[in-house]
């Protein structure tokens, strides 16, 4: 994303597909959209299966 500029990074992941790294602060006006995570009971975020 372009408004993120060069501090957004694609790299591989352990699976080997490109996986996006931002190196700065994320200020939140920047976010296209926020919603909140649940916690799993081992402290985790857990992310729901709608996300892509």
């Amino acid at each position: 994303d372009t408004a993120l500029g060069s501090a957004l990074r694609y790299e591989p992941s352990r699976g080997g597909a490109l996986f996006p790294h931002l190196y700065s602060a994320l200020d939140p006006k920047t976010a296209r959209w926020i919603a909140p995570l649940a916690t799993g009971t081992n402290g985790s975020p857990v992310i729901p299966e709608d996300i892509s």
